[in-house]
């Protein structure tokens, strides 16, 4: 039980680290998002995301599960680990190279967008410049040393900031963005490789196909997962744009970018931090744990995720986004939905990987694919892009659920036991709108104001509204995450 514990402070630190920095690199690179959207227009920058989302899909389909095997098998070889190196960068190689060859008819004729191949090349380059810092990057994460890869993934994120704001005050347009993409991978490869031993991950060995079927009898089904959940992130991106025309898409990917950082900068930096911890604990802890992973989480995520949808309209209309950005504050407000659900899939997911479930991974994550593209499909062709953006969260809710119920179905934890957690972080939400809906209403008389005022205040008098509630309606969660988080301090000191 003492082992346990301090793999639960150890972990609980990681997640401090990891979300600390995760934040910090977000907050400035959401800065230098409000200076890039006064020298980009929309239909430019739904061009560039688009040729981004077709590179990373070629990434993320050629990844073969080979990064979530390694940061959850502390016992493997020297030799293990060399030959998913070889396998992950020839596969690398080949889905990149197919991108570049197919280029133009995925731009003109799949998505619709033409222009965007002025910054697919580049891209390209990047994208295996990336691949180089990944291997070593998920070995630092094996061995739980989270402070690490938290500070050079943050490094990476600061150069990506520093570079894309610098040339597009130049006049460089989308291609600041392309350049600051590569200049983030180089910076990422120069300090994080030299942080691993290169016996650790390049000793020579034989390729052995016993250890190639171990690695891909793991690794493809969860990498189909993976690529589904990548899928679900960044290709309804290229729907909207075949749907709504590139202007409309550039104001979509700026609410989704928004949107998502409550489940990406914490829900998802907590799936990592899971996946080596449930590893090291036995069967019944697990199942404890992973209780108390969704307490804790609906802590963390749910005031970001409701607080981000009541303070959208402020966003769009109180900071440096020009009138050109401004409609994208509804598609925001109707985002921040997924917010409140999509990090309990990645925390169910954290939990399965230990286990091998890998297929069932992949089912959940397709299903949740065909969702998505179903709902905004759908929906939108009925409704408009706000009624597309609806179908985003009913997806994320109903991918939520089922993650649950396979939960239930396989190891017998009840339900609602997993449910029940949740109802009370989420009640303690409505204070928090409340308080910023008053605020906002009781500024209306003021006039104008210095840019910002309005929306520091909304946040804060949500926050403090948050807080009080939580204490009073989520009291034993609120106690358990005060607790753990004095005891990773001291545990730190």
């Amino acid at each position: 039980m003492a082992g346990s514990s301090a793999l639960a402070r150890k972990a609980v630190l990681g997640a401090v680290w990891t979300i600390a920095t995760g934040l910090g690199s977000r907050v400035l690179g959401l800065i230098g998002t409000l200076v890039l959207t006064r020298f980009i227009a929309p239909d430019v920058y739904g061009e560039v995301s688009a040729a981004s989302v077709v590179v990373m899909t070629a990434h993320s389909m050629s990844s073969l599960g080979i990064g979530q095997y390694i940061a959850s098998r502390p016992e493997l070889d020297r030799q293990m680990v060399f030959n998913a190196t070889v396998y992950f960068m020839a596969a690398g190689v080949a889905a990149l190279s197919a991108v570049y060859l197919l280029r133009e008819p995925i731009a003109v004729h799949l998505v619709g967008a033409p222009r965007m191949l002025e910054f697919m090349p580049w891209l390209i380059v990047a994208m295996f410049i990336d691949r180089l810092w990944y291997i070593p990057d998920r070995l630092l994460i094996r061995e739980m040393r989270f402070r690490s890869v938290s500070l050079r993934n943050t490094a990476g994120e600061l150069t990506y900031t520093a570079a894309s704001v610098a040339l597009a005050v130049l006049g460089w347009g989308g291609n600041a963005i392309v350049v600051a993409t590569l200049l983030r991978a180089v910076v990422r490869v120069v300090i994080t490789i030299p942080a691993v031993k290169l016996g650790e991950w390049l000793t020579p060995s034989p390729l052995s196909r016993e250890k190639a079927n171990q690695l891909f009898s793991f690794g493809i089904p969860l990498n189909f997962g993976a690529m589904a959940h990548f899928g679900s992130t960044k290709w309804d991106n290229l729907v909207i744009i075949r749907l709504f025309g590139e202007h409309v898409g550039g104001l979509y990917n700026l609410a989704w970018n928004l949107a998502d950082i409550p489940a990406s900068q914490v829900g998802e930096r907590i799936g990592d931090v899971l996946v080596p911890s449930f590893s090291k604990l036995e069967p019944e802890q697990r199942k404890t744990s992973l209780i108390r992973a969704f307490t804790l989480l609906s802590l963390l995520i749910f005031p970001l995720a409701v607080g981000l949808g009541a303070v959208a309209p402020t966003i769009l209309n109180d900071t440096f986004f020009n009138e050109a950005w401004e409609p994208a504050g509804p598609l925001l407000a109707v985002l921040s939905a997924l917010g409140v659900t999509r990090p309990i899939g990645w925390v169910v997911s954290s939990y399965m990987q230990v286990y091998g479930r890998t297929r069932t991974i992949m089912v959940l994550e397709w299903l949740k694919v065909v969702a998505i593209v179903g709902g905004i499909s759908l929906l939108g062709w009925f409704g408009g892009v706000l009624w597309a953006c609806a179908g985003v969260g009913v997806a994320f809710g109903l991918h939520g659920l089922a993650s649950l119920w396979m939960v239930h179905r396989v190891d017998g934890i009840p339900f609602l036991r997993m449910l029940r957690p949740l109802v009370r972080p989420l009640l303690a939400c409505l204070p928090l709108v409340a308080a910023v809906l008053a605020v906002r209403y009781g500024m209306q008389s003021l006039g104008p104001l210095p840019r910002g005022v309005r929306l520091g205040t909304e946040v804060v008098a949500g926050g403090l509204a948050f807080v009080v509630s939580a204490l009073l309606i989520a009291r034993q969660a609120s106690r358990d995450f005060l607790k753990l988080a004095r005891e990773a301090v001291r545990r730190r000191r």
